[in-house]
Formats: C-alpha cells, structure tokens, sequence
C-alpha cells in the first residue's frame, strides 16, 4: 500500500510545473505610466519610464528608459513594447500613472477600470493629470533625484514634501468615486516646467468622466483644508493695515448639512486651527492682544474665502467633498434620497464657522 502511495505521489509530482521566476537581472522596472491621447483618433499613446537595475548601491545615478507606443487599447500598446526590451517589463514598484491633460478632458474611464483590472498594478498608484501632457512630465529629472521617478512618488504620495496644495490620489479612490452616487473624483495637475523641474500647485475637480473645474493653487490649499486634518500651512491675517502670516500647528474641518423645514437648507462648516505667528511685517512686538487680534483677523478671512470656494464648486455642479454621499448615509430611502439630494443640491446655502487660535508669538523673550 505504501508501495502504491509512494508511485501515485511520484507521478503526480512529475505533472507540476515549475515557478515562472526570473532573476533580478532579467527584469526591467516600470516606474511611472503615462497615457495621452494617440495622434490618430481612438488610440492611446502610452509612455512608460523603466529603472534600469544597476546591481551597484553606492552609484550615484541609476539608469533610465522611456519607452512610447500608439494603439487602439493600453494592453496592447504594453505588447509591443516587450518586444523593444531584452528584459521582462516589471510593475511592482510602478506607483505613478500621469493622464495627459487632452485626455483628461475627455474620458478618463477607461484607463481606471484598466488600472484596476491590472493583476500586477497596486491599488496605491497614485493618479494625477500631467499638462501639457503625461509624456512631458515623465521626461523631467530634477538634479535631486538619483532613482527614475522617485521624485514623483515622493511628492504625490506625501512621504517626501508635505506640500498644503498636493493631494494625493489613489487608484482605489479613483475607482471608488467614479462609480460611487454622492462622490465626484478629483485628481492633482501636474506641470512640467522644462526638463529638470515640476510644479503640483493645483487640483483638477471632475464628474464621472472627464475634468470640469480647475482649483487655482489658493483654492486648493482651502480645499485640502477642508479635505483632511492637520495641514500644515501658512494662511494670512491683516490686522490695522499690516500683514501677519500664521503657521497652522494643527487644523480640523467638519460640516453638517441642515434641512429646516421651513427653510433652504444649508452646510455649516466648522473649522478649527491652532496656530503660531510665523511672519510679522511690522517691528511691533506680539503680544497677547495682538495674537487675538490676529486669530480674529484670520477668521473673517477664512470664512469669506471658504464661502466663496465651496460656492463656486456648488455652481460647478460637482461634488468632491462627498456631501451627497453623506447626506445619503443618514437617510434610509435608498429609491429616492439621491433625486431629493440633486433637486436639493443647486439651492444649498452655505454657513461658516472659523475658529483660529494663535498661541504662540513664534519668538521667545
């Protein structure tokens, strides 16, 4: 009996096949994925930037590629360019995927599905729009960086710069907001500034398919404000003539959106900073006083920037802060709360609360 397992099992191991493991030098990494419009209607024209392993960690500059290809869809246009390289195309540390700003502007849902659908692309890839187009941005190499689009990374994913007016995007999150009622999808612009330099300074607002509004970079610091805790950031306080610049220690942002009964119903938003006095244009010593002068100066300004940011995004018609999302979580009709919510949407009024705390002059007597 023994006999008879020990045959069936050495059979059976002659049927298994072996691991499609290559070697680190037979492998070529794709760091950053660009996609553009094709020069022939319907076609993609995709870029890919590929880091050239070089087996050497003490050498100051690693290697770098760019490949580009034209067809009618991405998988095939990554095709063929396996067959421009001598080494099998990695993905694993692609964490980058630039839309070309012409096709942002047209329909980005089909290269997120193909993102998503990707078996060796991560979820944490990071989306933004690269003006004037994904290849361009690509293409730039800052003196700083020594690994091919580490730059990028570091700067879109926030564990390098921690900029107030980047945002970062995820596939998921794109995935999530294109097909989610109540949640319009956003995504960072990037600009190439010739070849060694790049500018991520504002946000692209769009609907389920392509961009609609563009946030100057003011606007998109207020929105990231509004968007997430403890941005760190300056913001401007004028108090008798004179400017002061307060730097935000800590921030945070909630809203509720209110529907009276007999009355338009409106957002309140609540924002609370604690900050320090960073700059002072005059030679006054900051005193007490003149720190709750500042904070009060800070607040009419908050609350009159804020006001006018999110009505021009209610006017937009979009939603990128999820207020439709949330106002249906707390209402249980699921057949009508959205049309109620989109009637309601275009008549909501707005009502902010700013409570700016400057605690600290920023100098020690």
């Amino acid at each position: 009996m023994r006999k008879m397992l020990l045959c069936i099992s050495c059979i059976l191991l002659l049927l298994l096949t072996g691991c499609e493991f290559k070697d680190i030098d037979r492998r070529i990494f794709v760091v950053a994925i660009g996609v553009d419009p094709g020069t022939q209607e319907g076609f993609f024209k995709v870029s890919l930037k590929l880091a050239v392993p070089q087996g050497d960690v003490t050498k100051i500059d690693e290697k770098m590629l760019i490949l580009t290809e034209e067809s009618t869809s991405i998988s095939e246009a990554l095709r063929r360019m396996k067959s421009r390289v001598e080494k099998e195309l990695d993905y694993v540390h692609c964490k980058s995927l630039i839309l070309g700003e012409g096709l942002a502007r047209k329909d980005v849902r089909h290269v997120i599905d193909w993102s998503v659908r990707r078996r060796d692309i991560q979820l944490i890839l990071n989306f933004a729009v690269g003006r004037p187009g994904a290849l361009e941005v690509l293409k730039v190499k800052p003196p700083s960086e020594r690994i091919p689009s580490n730059s990028l990374i570091l700067a879109m994913s926030g564990q390098g710069t921690e900029s107030p007016f980047i945002t970062s995007v995820f596939a998921y999150q794109m995935m999530r907001d294109v097909y989610e009622k109540g949640q319009d999808p956003i995504m960072p612009v990037i600009e190439a500034q010739g070849k060694e330099e790049f500018l991520i300074n504002k946000i692209a607002l769009m609907d389920k398919q392509r961009i609609r509004l563009e946030l100057s970079p003011d606007e998109s610091r207020l929105f990231n404000l509004l968007a997430r805790t403890n941005l760190r950031s300056n913001f401007p306080a004028i108090v008798d003539g004179e400017m002061y610049q307060y730097y935000t220690e800590s921030s945070s942002s909630s809203y509720k959106i209110v529907t009276p009964e007999d009355g338009k119903p409106f957002i309140r938003y609540t924002i609370k900073i604690k900050a320090i006095v960073e700059e002072n244009s005059t030679e006054d010593v900051v005193t007490p006083d003149l720190m709750r002068r500042i904070s009060s100066s800070g607040e009419e300004w908050l609350v009159r920037e804020v006001h006018e940011l999110l009505t021009k995004i209610r006017d937009s018609g979009l939603d990128p802060l999820g207020w439709g999302l949330h106002y249906g979580s707390r209402h249980w009709n699921n057949d009508t709360e959205m049309q109620v919510w989109s009637a309601m949407y275009p008549e909501l009024d707005f009502e902010v609360k700013a409570d700016v705390n400057v605690k600290y002059s920023g100098m020690i007597k």
